[in-house]
């Protein structure tokens, strides 16, 4: 979107304003001149975005395009200006270029001038605000608490349910059955069977349950690496396809699983899952779905394929009341005949009333106007629906909610097309990239920070129903989430139109890529969903490329000069992701990137630091390296690297820290530092406001520091000790030197004694998560008082020595989640735990600890303390 274009050029002159200012002083009217006009532009984009009529129209399209292209010429222009005058520090022997800066931007001014000019600007941004579908940042204010989060809730369908789960639960045959479940696209074939997957009947009969997403694009090694990590870890990288799938066929023979086969789409995929089932001997269940209704009779053993049927006319408006309301209201009366003929409309697809629904939400308020622009979106869903191709009919429903995301979302939006089919994206990547690439912006006066804003988006679009969660994390925070197969096409169609990115892909029939090379030399982002090193091989430029994307399908091992290739053909990136693939040394070429705000790579065994060059790579905001060293160095000093933000790796980080000067406050996290660097505070006190600190190595030296204990005015921080050194940890720090306010800590390998519980952390006054991993403490007996833990909510503890486990009772008062794996002395579970615990997770443990686990569950149920969810 230009908007979103127009708003990261602005922001980024901010950014770099007093440098680039004080660098081109001979261009500094021009500067300050074309920012100017560009506020007057974005003003008016957002002046016409607020008319749907108007952003979708053709005239408007052709004038957003020529700003788009014009804002980034000039983008491109001052950050090579800029990066040249700052990574070599000469500002005398540049006057040259600065004058030609100015020529430049007085060219520039001309262009945007043109625009302002334009007799069409008037009729865009004076253009009536439209009631059908586009609807303001205010507006979504309004309405965002009524707007229930999707990922779980099903409405209908109950009685199928009940029809596949008494199949599934039919003993009577001796051999493996499968039970297919089929239907159109969008009729909730996988909301059905994710449903059937976590009923607690079919969680108490099949153990394992085993959920595996085929799609279009499957490698029957993945299906079996899947089933295998039920049974085992170990080292499968030698096996072929056949060896695994025989192991897959005897484990799964000694037990009475459940095999979730999701989204079959041709019988060769079927015939894949079937080499690893054990048909003739086996106890389990298959469960598949699949549009097709071939594939599903090819797949079927007795029973024919359960097509799922459409919702009825009631359910269908159940569901559209629950999308638009949630729990909390009922259907408005004067809005009934609207809702029942939107509902009825959409045909029953589960998809198109979701979709639709996300819209009417969005217009609940004010309730004076809701009734007009409700009718307003039934007209639209018929004239939507009455068309007759599927695949149209429902870019034009999702096209519907598309419309109505404000426009600051729009690219968010579009950006999931960038991911592979069935990809489970870590949000927090996600919220990084989109930070990196420029869709984040927060308003002026605003105290929030970008990765609020861009969490705040990702939780929008999830409460429109645009996106899934997959996972969440125990203080309900989105960790993986998802979009389903139609919303991704749509953003794949409608990037195409935006030119917003170029997919490139070589199909598995297909020996080249079909590829357009001037479209290369185009695009501003590239998403390779094949092998990288295949397409490095083609040594194609993309003089205008800013961000890289690589989702091979599995990691390469690559040559040194495969880096080099990357730098050669993108000098413009300011995103590479390339996590996928494992570089065996660094290259110092990456410096040449020097525009780059985003690199995610794995390391080989000779890649074990960052020079101290990489500080002349000023944009930088995020580095995740993925290796296997205990340590990595980067070797510039934190005080350097200015706008870093993030930075992420398994190792111990060694950064330098030499240098004297202000503290880098734009630094939020440090994950794994070296215990080394931490010990006598001058590291750490130059990054005031970390938010996640993850520290690993020998913690005996930290026994006493006060390192931490200066981060007092933090309200969010993560830490993670984890303890690589021989040495025994006698006692750890005091009380005091925690940070203040911390909420979440993870312990492992420390062995401390369980009275360090007592007499420190149990005195942390803000603590929530806890988590003690791998011997974390050591000892026959834990005594927990009521004085201690008062805000713990979630306790995990794994693999332990514990004997026996006392609590006062009226401790540990609102404690809900409880993990024990692995803990195979542990005696019995706490009773006096049962009144506030609502989840108790327990594996590894012995027969009197599960006991114990079920006389609680009883003593809730006798008190009416609620119900215990038991996961065993």
């Amino acid at each position: 979107m230009a908007d979103a274009t127009v708003s990261f050029f602005l922001q980024n002159l901010k950014d770099i304003g007093v440098q680039i200012y004080k660098l081109a002083q001979n261009a500094d009217k021009e500067l300050r001149g074309l920012r100017d006009d560009l506020k007057t532009i974005q003003a008016k984009l957002e002046d016409a975005a607020a008319s749907s009529s108007v952003s979708r129209g053709k005239e408007f399209k052709v004038w957003e395009n020529r700003i788009r292209e014009a804002v980034y010429e000039a983008e491109d222009l001052i950050e090579d200006f800029a990066t040249q005058e700052l990574a070599h520090g000469r500002i005398i022997r540049f006057q040259a270029k600065k004058i030609d800066l100015a020529a430049r931007l007085d060219e520039f001014r001309g262009k945007i001038k043109s625009f302002l000019q334009d007799p069409n600007i008037l009729n865009f941004s004076h253009a009536p605000s439209s009631s059908t579908l586009t609807r303001s940042d205010d507006s979504t204010k309004k309405t965002r608490q009524v707007l229930p989060d999707s990922d779980t809730t099903v409405v209908g369908f109950e009685d199928e349910i009940e029809k596949v789960i008494a199949n599934l639960s039919n003993d009577d045959s001796p051999r493996i059955e499968v039970i297919s479940i089929t239907g159109m696209p969008g009729v909730g074939k996988t909301t059905v069977a994710q449903k059937i997957f976590v009923d607690p009947r079919i969680e108490h009969d099949f153990l394992p349950r085993i959920w595996i997403a085929v799609s279009q694009e499957y490698k029957a090694r993945n299906i079996y690496l899947t089933i295998l990590k039920s049974f085992a870890n170990p080292d499968l990288s030698n096996m072929t396809d056949e060896e695994l799938a025989n192991k897959s066929k005897y484990y799964l023979s000694t037990v009475k699983f459940l095999l979730v086969v999701d989204d079959v789409w041709t019988k060769g995929a079927w015939d894949a899952v079937k080499d690893a089932l054990p048909m003739t001997k086996g106890s389990g269940k298959v469960l598949m779905t699949s549009r097709s209704e071939a594939v599903a009779n090819y797949a079927k053993t007795h029973k024919p394929p359960h097509h799922l049927r459409f919702l009825k006319p009631q359910e269908s408006m159940e569901l559209l009341r629950y999308v638009v309301y949630g729990n909390r209201h009922d259907w408005p009366e004067d809005s009934i005949a609207i809702g029942l003929s939107i509902s009825e409309k959409t045909g029953g697809l589960p998809l198109a009333i979701v979709v639709i629904g996300g819209v009417l939400k969005e217009k609940i308020d004010p309730p004076e106007s809701r009734y007009h622009e409700w009718l307003e979106v039934d007209r639209r869903t018929k004239e939507y629906l009455m068309m007759e191709d599927t695949e149209k009919n429902m870019k034009k429903m999702i096209e519907v909610s598309y419309d109505a995301i404000p426009y600051s979302l729009r690219d968010c939006f579009l950006y999931f097309g960038v991911f592979p089919n069935n990809m489970e994206i870590c949000a927090w990547k996600l919220t990084r990239l989109w930070i990196a690439e420029g869709f984040i912006k927060v308003k002026d006066g605003s105290d929030l920070s970008l990765e609020d804003v861009a969490v705040e988006n990702l939780k929008e679009l999830i409460r429109r129903n645009l996106v899934i969660v997959v996972k969440r994390s125990r203080r309900g925070e989105v960790k993986t989430c998802r979009v389903h197969d139609m919303i991704r096409e749509f953003c794949k169609i409608k990037a195409k139109e935006e030119e917003f990115f170029q997919l490139i892909s070589k199909p598995s029939t297909q020996q080249d890529f079909n590829l357009d090379v001037q479209t290369i030399n185009e695009s501003r982002r590239i998403s390779i969903h094949s092998d990288a090193l295949d397409f490095l091989k083609l040594k194609l430029k993309g003089p205008l490329t800013r961000s890289f994307l690589c989702f091979s399908k599995h990691e390469r091992n690559v040559n040194a000069s495969s880096l080099k290739s990357i730098v050669k053909a993108f000098e413009r990136l300011r995103i590479l992701e390339v996590s996928l693939i494992k570089f065996p040394k660094y290259d110092r070429k990456l410096i040449k990137l020097n525009h780059l705000r985003y690199i995610s790579l794995a390391a080989g065994d000779n890649f074990k630091s960052l020079p101290e060059s990489i500080a002349s790579v000023w944009s930088l905001q995020t580095i995740i390296i993925d290796t296997s060293h205990h340590t990595f160095k980067i070797k510039a000093d934190v005080v350097e690297l200015r706008r870093l933000r993030h930075v992420k790796t398994k190792a111990g980080i060694v950064f330098s820290c030499r240098k004297k000067g202000e503290p880098n406050k734009n630094l939020q996290t440090l994950y794994t530092l070296s215990a080394e660097i931490c010990k006598d505070g001058e590291f750490l006190s130059k990054t005031p406001n970390l938010q996640t600190l993850g520290v690993c190595g020998d913690l005996t030296s930290l026994v006493d520091s006060t390192c931490f204990k200066n981060l007092n005015f933090l309200t969010k921080m993560k830490m993670k000790m984890i303890k690589v050194s021989e040495r025994p940890l006698v006692r750890f720090l005091a009380d005091a030197n925690f940070p203040p306010h911390l909420k979440i800590l993870s312990l492992s390998a420390t062995n401390l004694e369980w009275s360090y519980m007592s007499t420190t952390l149990g005195l942390l006054p803000h603590l929530e998560v806890l988590k003690l991993k791998d011997n974390a403490f050591k000892g026959d007996e834990w005594e927990v008082s009521l004085v201690e833990f008062r805000k713990l909510q979630y306790l995990h503890i794994d693999r332990s020595n514990l004997l026996m486990w006392i609590v006062e009772d009226g401790s540990l008062r609102k404690l809900t989640y409880l993990y024990l794996n692995n803990c195979e002395r542990l005696h019995a579970v706490p009773i006096s735990l049962a009144k506030t615990l609502e989840t108790l997770e327990m594996a590894l443990v012995q027969r009197s600890a599960l006991q114990s686990a079920e006389r609680m569950r009883e003593e809730k149920r006798t008190r009416n303390w609620g119900e215990l969810k038991l996961k065993i």
